[in-house]
């Protein structure tokens, strides 16, 4: 069973649009600039009709339009956003300062939702592993010595424009050796799963497309 000789319609056709779309974007491997545009552009036009429609019915539908009409005078908070929603979407046509305020609130929250994910979710696990716990046994105590080493090393690192002495100069040479090796771990594990993304697509075509592996 493959693309050319499967009895599923539905099924042959999705597979013809999968191999067609993988080989339009390898395409660009071999000058095929513009077939590779197209597939980007498909991308980006997929996504965004996904996002589009997933943020309608998953949001603002459940969120904002049933709150608003099961019990219209019961939250006001959705009405101020509905508001600056439409302050958004008609920003062309109002003073420039009116969709600067909604904009600068939408920017200023995503940042500081960021910024609080990133301290939360890595800086404060980061110390956490990095205490001493004195009843932990001889292989937990290196771990947590050496964590906590690598740590303040990086740390280090991104003090700029201070006074070197003789310690925190090596101790900032040492955590940005530190921090190139983990971007290097970092960038040959991203090499590693596209490489398998690739055998992947290569299995794909041989098999569920050609038939012939």
């Amino acid at each position: 069973m493959s693309g050319f000789f499967g009895s599923d319609a539905a099924g042959s056709a999705a597979t013809w649009v999968a191999a067609l779309a993988t080989l339009g974007v390898w395409s660009y491997a071999v000058g095929g600039g513009r077939i590779f545009r197209a597939a980007q552009f498909l991308l980006a036009g997929l996504a965004t009709g996904y996002l589009a429609v997933l943020a309608v019915r998953e949001v603002l539908v459940p969120s904002l339009v049933e709150p608003l009409i099961v019990d219209p005078t019961g939250e006001p908070v959705l009405w101020l956003g509905l508001l600056l929603a439409t302050a958004l979407v008609a920003g062309r046509w109002l003073p420039p300062v009116v969709p600067a305020v909604p904009v600068a609130l939408l920017v200023a929250a995503t940042a500081a939702f960021a910024l609080g994910g990133s301290v939360v979710g890595t800086l404060l696990p980061q110390l956490g592993a990095s205490v001493l716990v004195p009843a932990a046994g001889p292989a937990d105590l290196l771990n947590a010595a050496l964590s906590a080493t690598v740590t303040v090393l990086v740390l280090f690192a991104f003090l700029h424009g201070t006074r070197r002495g003789r310690i925190s100069g090596a101790a900032m040479g040492a955590g940005r050796w530190l921090m190139l090796a983990g971007l290097g771990g970092w960038l040959g594990f991203l090499l590693f799963s596209r490489l398998t993304v690739l055998l992947e697509r290569i299995a794909f075509l041989l098999g569920d497309w050609l038939g012939i592996a």
